[in-house]
């Protein structure tokens, strides 16, 4: 609009320069001729300020149609059913598809369709993602128009949608349905022991009568309990005790949920792996408990997956188990610790397994905390001696190690220099001085050793950041030299004992190799009906230093997975988009306002030179008509 005021105020100057003050020609003549030169500059100055020929146009949306299989889960697999959630669909885009919009499905990912592709879709992807629309509209500077079951993984995404953007939310008619949305299960066990299995049932849209669940672990006598009656989208948390058999194995826990008037079967059963041993994997044994023993234990369960059992002495004589705090005799701790895969000693390493036990330890870690700072007396003040992690000697652990930042780690206490063989990590006080040993390892009749000096490696965690990947790195890759004594040598194994398809599968690293080859095969038939498939191999790929890595998602089922030093079993559950949820997106504008299209500019028609070419010569005709250069 400026630039047509503008235009219009040179034409307007110009015509009065040019006969606002010729008053021997007649007023109407001047009055004619000045018109026609005003509209002439006017013209010609628009053309040159780059002036539109013609007002904006609304620009066409990107319209982003749902096709999750949250839809089959709502209307069922029934060809009317399918049929109809098409001609929904149909009918939503044919007030937005014309135009010049575009059209596309999303799911787990966002692929282009034209208008006849829709009697044809199918709701199969195994996520709802809507960040890859939201991205792609506003790259192109088109409105988003999606047209969603309200069913969205990433809602708050769409409060970055492009300005004129809206949501089509399509109801359907509510279905009886109960569903196994979680499922609490350890990931390892020591054969004999009773574990607590939790379940997580949810309805759908609509009430669902009282039910009953249904755990089982390899098929064995199911432990049945029952589910109460559920309002819409209501949940409960169904508990079940189940005694393990004996015999080191990998075993299935499976749930199993029945309702009356069930609509949907798939979302029924819920399958989770656990790791049944002979002995406990890791003991972790403490006389000076603190704050390193809790953060070891973290790296232990956690980042190692390695079932551990933690005993620790809060007062002479008076035994706790770590967790539950519940008493236990010395003699009781002496004896898991005897048949324990890996033992770890915390604080009185001259603390034995129970004497005449057969020892099954084949590698242990021995922990010396740092003794009490002594107080100080009158005028002084105390200081503890500070030092600090300068060095990482050839060792086995040596390049597991490499990377860690040990300038800008925190200081330790040590309690003295480290007893073995082979330095792991050396210290000096006060960053100068002579390095002593912080941790060392040996190896003595081929039991492995690991000795650790000193308090102050929980301080590396609680920093965060790279003080605590580097925290993680240095008890992993102890823990994992160790791992010859706990019974798993295993090169890789997945870490997540519940997976659902659409997910990554995590992978945890057992031996030194950053590069694993496992192969995968399928038993029978998945839990949607596939058919098995034969195995195939996969390459892992594990970054320096990291002791985890992904691999693409895998299709629903049970899967067998061989690699170096061991076999595991990998559990794949159908996919979430088939357990009910509240809705996330709700119908309507998401973004007030609207996208234009660029406006024709002047200067890219023909028309606009001809007119004041036209104008220019017709004035001076008429000029010349009356007597004036």
């Amino acid at each position: 609009m400026i630039r047509w005021i503008l235009a219009l105020a040179l034409g307007a100057l110009a015509a009065w320069l040019a006969y606002g003050r010729a008053g021997a020609l007649g007023r109407s003549r001047a009055l004619l001729l000045g018109l026609v030169r005003a509209l002439a500059v006017t013209l010609v100055a628009a053309i040159l300020f780059g002036a539109p020929s013609a007002p904006p146009t609304p620009a066409a949306p990107l319209v982003a149609l749902d096709v999750s299989a949250s839809w089959r889960r709502a209307v069922g697999d029934e060809n009317t059913a399918v049929n109809q959630w098409r001609t929904q669909l149909a009918t939503a885009v044919s007030r937005y598809a014309s135009g010049g919009a575009l059209l596309a499905v999303l799911g787990d990912s966002i692929r282009d369709i034209s208008a006849s592709d829709i009697g044809t879709l199918s709701a199969n992807d195994q996520a709802s993602r809507v960040r890859v629309a939201v991205d792609r509209a506003a790259s192109l500077g088109r409105p988003l128009f999606l047209v969603t079951d309200g069913e969205v993984d990433d809602a708050e995404s769409l409060a970055e949608a492009p300005a004129g953007s809206v949501v089509r939310v399509l109801t359907n008619t509510p279905r009886t349905d109960g569903a196994i949305v979680d499922m609490a299960v350890p990931s390892t066990a020591t054969a004999g022991d009773t574990i607590t299995v939790a379940a997580t049932i949810m309805a759908g849209a609509k009430t669902t009568p009282e039910g009953q669940l249904s755990v089982l672990v390899d098929g064995l006598a199911p432990v049945t309990l029952p589910v109460p009656a559920l309002a819409p989208l209501a949940s409960t948390r169904v508990t079940a005790t189940l005694p393990l058999p004996r015999g080191a194995r990998a075993s299935l826990v499976r749930s199993v949920l029945r309702v009356p008037g069930d609509a949907e079967p798939r979302n029924d059963t819920l399958i989770s792996t656990l790791d049944i041993g002979d002995r406990p994997s890791a003991v972790l044994v403490s006389t000076a408990p603190d704050l390193d023993v809790r953060e070891a234990l973290v790296v232990l369960r956690g980042a190692l997956n390695v079932p551990t059992r933690a005993f620790l002495r809060v007062a002479p004589g008076l035994w706790r188990v770590e967790g539950s705090l519940g008493p236990i005799s010395e003699a009781d701790v002496k004896t898991q610790a005897a048949a324990a895969g890996m033992l770890i000693v915390h604080g009185d390493t001259a603390w034995r397994p129970r004497s005449g036990v057969r020892t099954a330890t084949g590698a242990r870690a021995l922990w010396v905390p740092a003794p009490p700072t002594a107080t100080a007396r009158a005028g002084e003040v105390a200081r503890t001696p500070e030092w600090y992690a300068s060095g990482v000697p050839v060792s086995p652990l040596a390049a597991a190690l490499a990377g860690l930042p040990l300038d800008s780690l925190p200081p330790l206490t040590l309690a003295g220099p480290a007893a073995g063989a082979m330095p792991v990590i050396t210290a000096q006080l006060g960053k100068r001085g002579e390095a002593v040993p912080a941790i060392a390892a040996r190896t003595e009749n081929g039991v492995r050793t690991i000795v650790v000096s000193g308090s102050g490696y929980a301080g590396w965690s609680l920093r965060g950041g790279r003080s605590a990947d580097a925290f993680g790195a240095l008890w992993g890759a102890i823990f994992d030299w160790l791992a010859a004594g706990r019974g798993d040598v295993r090169a890789a194994r997945p870490i997540a004992s519940l997976l659902r398809a659409g997910e990554p599968v995590v992978w945890r690293r057992g031996g030194s190799d950053s590069i694993v080859t496992v192969r995968i095969s399928r038993r029978g038939a998945d839990p949607t009906g596939a058919s098995s498939t034969g195995a195939e191999s996969l390459q892992l790929r594990f970054p320096a230093g990291r002791y985890e890595t992904t691999s693409p998602p895998l299709a629903a089922g049970v899967y067998d997975v061989q690699a170096d030093g061991g076999a595991s079993v990998l559990v794949v559950n159908v996919s979430r988009e088939w357990v009910p949820r509240a809705p996330t997106v709700r119908e309507g504008v998401i973004s007030r306002g609207a996208l234009t299209s660029d406006a024709p500019r002047l200067a890219d028609a023909g028309w606009p030179f001809v007119l004041a070419l036209l104008l220019l010569c017709g004035e001076w005709i008429a000029r010349r008509a009356g007597g004036y250069r």
